[in-house]
Parts: structure tokens; sequence; C-alpha cells
């Protein structure tokens, strides 16, 4: 006898005795039909392989009992005798609904599958593209010992933080912001937090400065490098103190260059320079 036709024999043969085991136990009738359909039909393809290696009638009515929600009884097997054969209420009827339940759920775990491709594709793409984003600048509080921002070593320095921003081309103060064009041309604006964004477009002073007045710097050898104006008014005004006197000179602290700030409010009036610490031959005031 094929498996086919065994398993048919044995659907006939013991579906009104499991159904009625439910039944007898407080199943629902159409729950009970459609629960063992369920269970007969995903043993169908393996029925061959079942018969051979377990006792059916115990492993078939375990399963049944699990699905309705039954405590398990280990070893019991399906009933017998507890319902006559009823032609009107046959087993094939409710196999066809077990199938359809079963290829809606398959169709709903398709799509399920499908939605989690999706979903896991969308988050991989999102993720190489927050990666691929420059990270943000590193900021550190820090208050300038200057009265105006200027740039050192990769570094420019606001009133109360220092921003890691390499590759400086050129900046200018720009209200409380500053403007920035960095050496591959990318504009940014650099808030007083530190925070930098994105810039449209540059102000016209960070390509054509205002010519600075004359100045005569304090010391003999001393040389001006940059002027910008100052905030409160006058100008701020960068120099190189490298070539003076070291008897005589109180900015020089060692045998290399050293850049000094010196505030003019005025055309004629000039505050006393102030040395720019820990500073090399690279601090910029633009």
């Amino acid at each position: 006898m094929s498996a086919d036709a065994d398993f048919d024999h044995y659907v006939a043969a013991r579906w009104p005795d499991m159904v009625g085991g439910l039944e007898d136990e407080g199943v629902a009738p159409d729950e009970a039909r459609l629960a063992v359909a369920e269970v007969l039909l995903a043993s169908r393809r393996g029925w061959a392989r079942r018969v051979r290696d377990e006792q059916v009638d115990v492993s078939l009515w375990a399963e049944v009992r699990e699905r309705v929600g039954l405590a398990a009884r280990p070893g019991e097997p399906a009933p017998h005798g507890v319902r006559p054969l009823d032609p009107r209420d046959a087993a094939d009827p409710w196999l066809g609904r077990a199938e359809v339940l079963r290829a809606t759920r398959r169709r709903r775990g398709l799509v399920r599958g499908v939605a989690g491709l999706v979903v896991a594709a969308v988050l991989a793409i999102g993720w190489a593209w927050w990666a691929d984003q420059p990270r943000p600048p590193a900021v550190r509080e820090e208050a300038n010992p200057l009265p105006v921002t200027w740039y050192a070593q990769g570094e420019l320095h606001l009133a109360d933080v220092v921003v890691e921003l390499p590759d400086v081309e050129a900046f200018v103060a720009d209200g409380t912001d500053v403007a920035v064009r960095l050496s591959g041309g990318e504009l940014v604006r650099v808030e007083p937090d530190g925070e930098v964004q994105p810039l449209d477009e540059a102000p016209p002073e960070l390509d054509e400065p205002t010519p600075a007045p004359a100045f005569l710097p304090p010391g003999r050898y001393d040389v001006r490098i940059q002027s910008v104006p100052y905030a409160e008014g006058g100008w701020a005004h960068l120099i190189d103190s490298s070539r003076r006197d070291g008897n005589r000179d109180t900015l020089r602290q060692s045998e290399s260059g050293r850049r000094a700030l010196v505030v003019c409010p005025t055309v004629s009036t000039c505050e006393p320079p102030l040395t720019i610490p820990s500073a090399d031959g690279s601090v910029r005031l633009r």
C-alpha cells in the first residue's frame, strides 16, 4: 500500500475518535476538527517515515492536544471507539481548510521575510551612509588668552572653546560666528560653542579683507604678519618677535620665533603686546 493510501485509511479510521476525544474534553467542535486536520495535514509528507519510526497514535494525539492547549499526557494514544463513523462528518473539508490556513501562513511568513530583508537592507544602507559621514570636529573648553579669534597647529581658538579644524585656508569673524574656508574649498560656519555647520555663501571679508591702517610695531625688529579689525573698535595686529634683542625683549622666550598680538583701539594708541603662548610661526588671525 502506498504512503498516501495508508494515510487516507488512517485519517478515515481515526478522524471521528480524535475529534470526539477533544470534544469530550471541552474543545469546541469546529476548533477540534480544525486542530486535528492541521496536525494530520502536517504529517502527510513524512507519513511513511512516521509510521516506521513512531507510534503515530501516540505522537499525533500529543500534537493534537498541544495545538488546542490541553495538558500533555506522555505515552497516551488517541482514544478509540468514542464516536461512530459519520459519513456526513468527513475529514476532507477540514483538511481543505487546514491547507488554506497553511498557505496563508506561508504567504504571511514570506511577506514578513521580505519585509525583514528590506528593513535590514535599509538599515545597512543607513549605517553605511552614517559611517561615511565626517565626524564632527573635536571641541574642548578653553578660555582664549587673546581678545580675538586665532588659528594655530590645526586648532581654531574662539572665546571659550578650541575647535580642532585641520586644513583651514582662511577665516574671518562674521558677527558672533566665524566663517571658514577649508583647503578643499568647502565653506563652513563655526558657532561660538564650536559647532560646525555648512556655509552657503562666504562673507565678502573672507576673500577681500578690509585694508589695515599703517602700523609701526613696538620693537625695532618686529614685523607685522597680519591685521584684523578689533570687535570693540580699532585693529589687532599679529607681530613676529623672533628677531628682537633677547636681552630687552620680554616677549621672546626661546631662540625660536615667537608671535605676539598688539591691540590698537585707535590709530595712535596701542596696548602692550600679548605673547601667544606655545605658538610657533603657524599662528594666524585670518
